[in-house]
C-alpha cells in the first residue's frame, strides 16, 4: 500500500463530499486502507484517492439556475486522480522515540565513565615526562642508534659527488685509469673525513652529557640583614635566613642557567676589583 501526504486540494475535495456519502459515512476499515484524513501532511492511501475521485465525479452537477454558497476552485473543477495527486509526496512516518535506558545500561554507563576518569587521573599523575633535551639523561633518544638512514645517504652522496667532480676535472688527461684511481682515492678520503667529523661530534656530545650529569644541585643559605630606623634611635639589625636553590645542569636548559649565572658572577667579581682599585687610589 502506497501512502501519500495530504494536500490542501485533497482536503478541499473531502470537504465537498456530502454528509450522506458512503465514503464519509462508512470509513474504510480494511487493513490496506485508511480513513479520510482531516489534517495536512497526514497519510492517505492511493486507493482512497481513487475512490475519492470516483465519488466526486459521480456527484450531480448543480443546475445553472441554482446558486450555491459553495465555491469551487477553477483548478479543482475536475476532480480527476491527476488533480488529486498534484503536489503529493510519499509519506514517511516519523521515527519512533528512542527507548528509555534500562537500569542495567545506566549502571554500565556510569561505571565506564568512572573508569575512564580514573584512567585520566592516573595518567596525569604519572605523566611527569619532560620535553627531550640534548643534555637530558632521561631523554628516550639517548640510547637510540646515532647512525640514521639520512646520515648514511648524506655521506654516500658526498663521496659520489666528490669522486665525480674529480673525474670530471681530469677529463683532459689521456690516461683514464689514472683518472678512475684518483676519483676513487678522493671518494675514500672524503668518506674517511666525514666519518671522523661525525665521530668527533658524537664524542663531544657524550662528553658534554657526562659533564652535565656529574653536576649536582647545590643549596646555599643567604643571610639578609634588615635595618629599621626608629624615633631618634637606631634599631638593631634583624637577621633572617632564607634558602635559595640553585640548579646546576638539571632539567631542561639547566646548563644554560648555569652558564648565565657564571657569567654574571664573573662580571660581579670584575666590578668589585675595579671598585677596590679606585678606593685604593683615593
Amino acid at each position: 500500500m502506497v501512502l501519500l501526504t495530504t494536500t490542501p486540494s485533497i482536503l478541499s475535495a473531502i470537504s465537498l463530499l456530502p454528509q450522506d456519502s458512503p465514503l464519509r459515512s462508512s470509513p474504510l476499515s480494511s487493513d490496506t486502507e485508511l480513513s479520510l484524513p482531516t489534517n495536512l501532511d497526514t497519510p492517505i492511501s492511493h486507493k482512497t484517492l481513487i475512490r475519492l475521485s470516483q465519488a466526486l465525479r459521480s456527484l450531480p452537477r448543480p443546475s445553472p439556475r441554482i446558486t450555491t454558497t459553495t465555491t469551487i476552485n477553477p483548478q479543482q473543477a475536475s476532480f480527476t486522480l491527476n488533480n488529486l495527486l498534484y503536489n503529493t509526496r510519499p509519506y514517511h512516518p516519523p521515527a519512533p522515540p528512542p527507548p528509555k535506558p534500562t537500569p542495567e545500561y545506566l549502571a554500565l554507563k556510569f561505571r565506564l565513565l568512572a573508569e575512564a576518569q580514573q584512567r585520566e587521573y592516573n595518567a596525569l599523575l604519572t605523566s611527569a615526562e619532560r620535553p627531550p633535551s640534548l643534555l637530558d639523561h632521561s631523554s628516550p633518544d639517548r640510547d637510540a642508534d646515532p647512525i640514521s638512514p639520512s646520515l648514511v645517504l648524506n655521506i654516500a652522496l658526498s663521496i659520489l659527488l666528490c669522486a665525480f667532480s674529480v673525474f670530471y676535472a681530469t677529463r683532459h688527461w689521456p690516461n683514464d685509469g689514472v683518472r678512475v684511481l684518483l676519483s676513487l682515492g678522493a671518494g675514500i678520503v672524503v668518506g674517511v673525513a666525514e666519518t671522523v667529523v661525525y665521530a668527533a661530534y658524537t664524542r663531544n656530545v657524550e662528553t658534554a652529557r657526562r659533564k652535565e650529569g656529574a653536576r649536582r644541585e647545590v643549596k646555599s643559605v643567604l643571610v639578609v640583614e634588615k635595618a629599621g630606623m626608629g624615633s631618634g634611635k637606631r634599631n638593631e639589625g634583624v637577621k633572617g635566613e632564607e634558602e635559595q636553590e640553585e640548579i646546576w645542569g638539571k632539567g631542561v636548559n639547566g646548563g644554560v642557567r648555569r652558564r648565565v649565572r657564571e657569567r654574571w658572577e664573573k662580571g660581579e667579581r670584575k666590578l668589585e676589583e675595579k671598585m677596590e682599585r679606585v678606593n685604593g687610589k683615593k
